[in-house]
């Protein structure tokens, strides 16, 4: 009857082995396939063709991740957070998988394992692979219990985003508590101190806690951001009080009815030079270290983006060393990616929500210097219509900053009529505000009208910066997505 029984294991064993390998094969075949006809880089529907053949792919293949895995969710910085750790990760001598081409949901993170695997189902022996997913917050709930034993969970913010998908931060943030409660217990949480509703998460929870935040009160504002949406206590519902603020939110709070206040960071950032548009220096002091870094990134918010990937990489015990390396990391793709277009540098930054459109408009301005601008504002061809969030982008404080604006997109007008509250027509000599929804015929205005040698931004969501990017491709000036991650992971996956 054992003999039985084992055979019986076996055959099961066999079948299961089987089933995983016909589903990579065929994810791997979509993925190729998509590529080769120039469809887009595969980066969601292989996932989604794998997972259909075998549900138990992602966490099976997941499991053999020696390393294990750290998740990287939020509102805003998930990818730039995952960009600049995993640049860290290579320093500290370790090989991440990550879903590169920032499909972040479930049949994202499946495509990157049907791309890591071998042809047998099985990823290649490498005692160095970590994992390193950038995971959507709204897929979160389905995505942690498939990842088996994370090595630590980051998370970056929670903001008003998306409100169709997610409805106001309270639910988010409750939805993502009752999903953390699946986590194991030696799981460390990487929580941004300055954010109350990221601070106080789930804390019935006896996972280990490492915060991080700033330091350097010099950059808060006078007064209250006037994106912030005010959050109250997360213990107690009472009005929250701010000793002070670095943007929307963020900043030192406390509550004086329950007397919850901001926990003190393990890593903090005690210092911070904002370099204009393209950089930032900051000095960050953690556990065991300190270290100054010049953030090739600009902005207040990539400064919170390298604070939590230098909280991450302490978290997992790196070497502080290896943290220099964020020096060394490019933009990503939409990310204030920069492309060469004839004279011009074309910068492609995305903004899909009140903060993050105020807070890259706040970065590129900082120096009070005029730039030249695209702008632009897409629903998703009717699946997600509210684009009201726009009305709490603070427009007002860089009006008379950006002369002759294009604006695009198919909520254009409604970008424009923002604009016009703001103050924008007649704000400088050069009043002229053209609105043009087609993206690419916009491009080609706003390129025309930006003087030789000048750099070009644009700020948008996500399908006007995609047609535009896609544009470019067609006529040379930058290769496709996957094409650029392949050659700069040094070696094409299939």
């Amino acid at each position: 009857m054992q003999s039985l029984t084992v055979i019986r294991h076996a055959q099961i064993h066999s079948v299961a082995s089987a089933r995983r390998a016909f589903a990579v094969s065929m994810g791997k075949a979509v993925r190729d396939g998509s590529r080769r006809l120039g469809k887009g880089s595969g980066s969601a529907f292989p996932g989604a063709v794998a997972l259909a053949i075998d549900p138990g792919m992602l966490a099976g293949l997941a499991s053999e991740i020696p390393q294990g895995a750290v998740l990287v969710t939020g509102s805003n910085g998930k990818g730039t957070t995952c960009r600049l750790l995993a640049g860290v990760m290579r320093a500290a001598g370790l090989r991440p998988i990550l879903n590169r081409e920032g499909s972040n949901q479930l049949s994202g993170l499946a495509t990157t394992m049907v791309a890591s695997s071998g042809r047998f189902g099985h990823l290649p022996a490498d005692d160095r692979a970590i994992g390193l997913f950038e995971v959507d917050e709204g897929s979160f709930p389905g995505i942690v219990g498939q990842i088996g034993r994370p090595r630590a969970l980051v998370f970056t913010n929670v903001f008003r985003d998306q409100l169709d998908r997610y409805m106001e931060p309270a639910y988010l943030t409750s939805m993502l508590e009752r999903a953390m409660q699946a986590l194991p217990a030696d799981t460390a949480l990487v929580l941004n101190a300055d954010d109350p509703r990221v601070a106080y998460l789930a804390p019935d929870m006896e996972n280990p806690r490492l915060f991080f935040g700033i330091g350097d009160t010099g950059l808060a504002r006078d007064g209250a951001d006037p994106t912030s949406d005010f959050p109250r206590c997360p213990r107690c519902g009472s009005e929250l009080a701010y000793r002070c603020v670095f943007y929307a939110h963020l900043g030192h709070w406390s509550c004086h009815h329950c007397g919850l206040a901001r926990p003190e960071p393990q890593v903090k950032l005690t210092k911070i030079e904002l370099l204009g548009s393209a950089s930032s220096r900051v000095w960050a002091a953690t556990p065991t270290a300190e270290v100054l870094l010049e953030v090739p990134l600009p902005g207040l918010y990539n400064a919170y983006n390298a604070a939590a990937a230098i909280a991450a990489a302490s978290a997992c015990q790196m070497p502080a060393r290896a943290v220099l390396a964020i020096e060394r990391v490019t933009p990503s793709s939409l990310r204030m990616e920069r492309i060469k277009v004839t004279d011009h540098d074309v910068y492609l930054t995305l903004a899909k929500n009140a903060n993050g459109y105020t807070e890259v408009l706040r970065a590129v301005l900082a120096d009070g210097r005029p730039k030249r601008f695209m702008l632009g504002l897409n629903d998703f061809e009717g699946k997600q219509p509210d684009t009201s969030w726009i009305w709490d982008v603070d427009f007002e404080s860089v009006c008379g900053l950006i002369p002759s604006p294009v604006v695009t997109g198919n909520r254009a007008y409604d970008l424009t009529v923002r604009l016009k509250y703001a103050g924008w027509l007649g704000a400088t000599k050069e009043t002229t505000l053209t609105t043009e929804p087609d993206p690419v015929r916009a491009f080609q205005r706003a390129l025309a009208r930006t003087p030789a040698g000048e750099p070009l931004w644009l700020v948008s969501t996500s399908i006007v910066l995609q047609q535009v990017r896609r544009w470019l491709r067609q006529q040379g000036f930058v290769k496709e997505v996957w094409q650029e991650q392949d050659q700069l992971a040094g070696t094409v996956q299939r």
